[in-house]
C-alpha cells in the first residue's frame, strides 16, 4: 500500500517563544510527508500530558528537545514503519500502548502529538482533502468565532493584573469575516484609548501581542475594552470572556489565592468575579478556580450564574476529566488543547464526548505556538464554540483567523456558531 510508513524522522526548532520545539516527519510508501509540531504554554496545567525535555541548563535553560528527537528516531520511528497512514486511530493506539502511562511520561506528548499529528497530515495528503474534512467527512454546520486576547497578565505579565487575559467575543456577528473585521478595528483603536487612561504615556505590547494590563484591577481593562468597542460602534456585537488562570496564584497548603497582594479565600474571589459578571457580559470565564479544587469549581459554577465556567488546567482535554467535571457540574465549556492528552485520536474523541453531552468547546493556541497549528480545523471538525487566541497580529494567531475565513468560503450554509442556547447573562 503506497499509504504506509516508510520513514519517519524528528528535528529541534524553536517555537513563536523562542523556546526549543520538536518537529516529526512522517513519510509514507508514495513520498507523500506529514509534519507535525507540538506547541507548549507557559500557564500548563499540572494534569497535562509530560513534555519531554532534556534538563541541560547550558542549552535554552534546560529546554532543549534533543532527547525528544532521539525517542522519534530511536524508538517511535521503528515501531510506527509499516503502518497505515491512512489508519490514525491504529496509529494514536500504538503511541498510546507504547508510552503505558497516564500522563505519556514515558515518549513525551510532545513526541506523541507531534508523530500523530504528522500522521494526520500525511494522510490528509493523500487523499487531498482538508485537514477538517479528513476529521469531519460528513456535513459540517458550524463554524467557530474568531476571539483575541487583548489585555495580557496574570503568568505572561506577573507584575499587572493578577487574571492572564481578557478577550472579546465577537458571537453577534453574522459571519466569520464580520467578527474578523470587529477584532481588527478594536485592536486598532485599543491603543488610543490605553493612552487616554494612562494620561498619555503610550501603551506597551505584552508576552502574546495583547496589551499589557494599565492596572492591577481587570475591571479598568474591561472598562476600557468596552470603552473601544463602543468607540468602534461594536458595543451591541460582543462580549468578554476572562482566562483567570487562578492555579497560578493558589497556595495549596493555605487554600487561599494571592491576589493582588492579598491572600484572599475562595469566597472573596468569586464575590470578585461576580461583580465582574454583573457589570459585564461574560460568554464564559476560564479557571476562576484551582485545578485540584472540584468542590471550589462546583460552588463557583453555582454563584458566578450569570456565565458559564470554562475548564482549561480542569479539564485538560482528556475525557475522564470532562466526564468528572459534567457529573460535579463543575463546568459547561472547556479549552481545547490536543497537546495537553497527547494524541489526535484522544483530543477529538474527547471534544465529541463534551460537544454531544452539551458542552461547548473552545480550541486554543498556545503560548509556544506554531505558525501551522490545526486547532482551528480541529474545532470546524468538532463542532467548536470559538477559537481561542491573541489579537490579530503576528503569524500564530494570523494562521487561526486564515483558517477560519477559508473555511467560511469553502463550506457554503455553514454559520457562526451560535451561542444564543448558551448565554446566561440574558437571564
Amino acid at each position: 500500500m503506497k499509504s504506509l510508513i516508510k520513514e519517519v524522522t524528528a528535528r529541534a526548532l524553536i517555537d513563536c517563544k523562542g523556546k526549543p520545539l520538536l518537529e516529526v516527519d512522517v513519510i509514507t510508501e508514495d513520498g507523500v510527508m506529514g509534519r507535525g509540531a507540538s506547541p507548549s504554554g507557559i500557564s500548563a496545567g499540572d494534569h497535562e500530558a509530560f513534555v519531554l525535555r532534556d534538563g541541560d541548563k547550558n542549552w535554552y535553560e534546560g529546554n532543549g528537545v534533543f532527547k525528544a528527537v532521539e525517542m522519534v528516531k530511536e524508538t517511535v520511528g521503528p515501531k510506527i514503519k509499516g503502518m497505515d497512514a491512512l489508519d490514525q486511530k491504529a496509529l494514536d493506539e500504538a503511541l498510546i500502548d507504547m508510552d503505558g502511562t497516564k500522563n505519556k511520561s514515558r515518549l513525551g506528548g510532545n513526541v506523541t502529538y507531534s508523530t500523530s499529528l504528522a500522521v494526520m497530515r500525511a494522510a490528509c495528503s493523500t487523499l487531498h482533502v482538508s485537514q477538517y474534512r479528513y476529521l469531519n467527512p460528513g456535513e459540517i454546520k458550524t463554524i467557530p468565532l474568531p476571539t483575541s486576547d487583548m489585555f495580557a497578565g496574570g503568568s505572561y505579565e506577573d507584575d499587572t493584573m493578577p487574571v492572564q487575559e481578557t478577550t472579546i467575543v465577537p458571537y453577534k456577528a453574522s459571519s466569520i469575516a464580520e467578527a474578523t473585521e470587529i477584532l481588527c478595528r478594536i485592536y486598532k483603536e485599543l491603543p488610543n484609548v490605553i493612552r487616554e487612561f494612562q494620561g498619555g504615556r503610550r501603551p506597551e505590547i505584552g508576552a502574546m501581542s495583547e496589551y499589557m494590563a494599565p492596572s492591577t484591577d481587570f475591571m479598568d481593562c474591561l472598562d476600557i475594552l468596552y470603552e473601544t468597542a463602543t468607540r468602534c460602534g461594536s458595543q451591541d456585537k460582543i462580549a468578554f470572556h476572562m482566562d483567570c488562570a487562578f492555579s497560578e496564584i493558589y497556595d495549596p497548603n493555605r487554600k487561599t489565592y494571592r491576589y493582588c497582594g492579598r491572600e484572599v479565600e475562595l469566597d472573596e474571589i468569586i464575590a470578585i468575579l461576580k461583580a465582574a459578571t454583573e457589570k459585564y457580559d461574560f460568554l464564559y470565564i476560564e479557571d476562576p478556580v484551582d485545578e485540584d479544587d472540584w468542590e471550589g469549581w462546583a460552588k463557583a459554577a453555582r454563584e458566578l450564574n450569570r456565565t458559564t465556567l470554562c475548564g482549561d488546567d480542569l479539564t485538560v482535554t482528556n475525557i475522564d476529566y470532562l466526564k468528572k467535571a459534567m457529573e460535579m457540574k463543575a463546568c459547561g465549556a472547556f479549552v481545547f488543547k490536543p497537546n495537553q492528552v497527547g494524541t489526535v485520536t484522544e483530543a477529538m474523541n474527547a471534544q465529541k464526548y463534551a460537544v454531544e453531552h452539551g458542552m461547548f468547546s473552545i480550541p486554543s493556541i498556545r503560548a509556544g505556538g506554531v505558525s501551522d497549528d490545526p486547532v482551528a480545523d480541529m474545532g470546524v471538525a468538532g463542532g467548536a464554540a470559538a477559537v481561542k487566541l491573541g489579537p490579530p497580529k503576528f503569524g500564530h494567531a494570523i494562521h487561526i483567523i486564515n483558517s477560519l475565513l477559508r473555511a467560511e468560503d469553502e463550506l457554503k450554509g455553514a454559520k457562526p456558531f451560535d451561542f444564543t442556547p448558551f448565554i446566561k447573562f440574558n437571564d
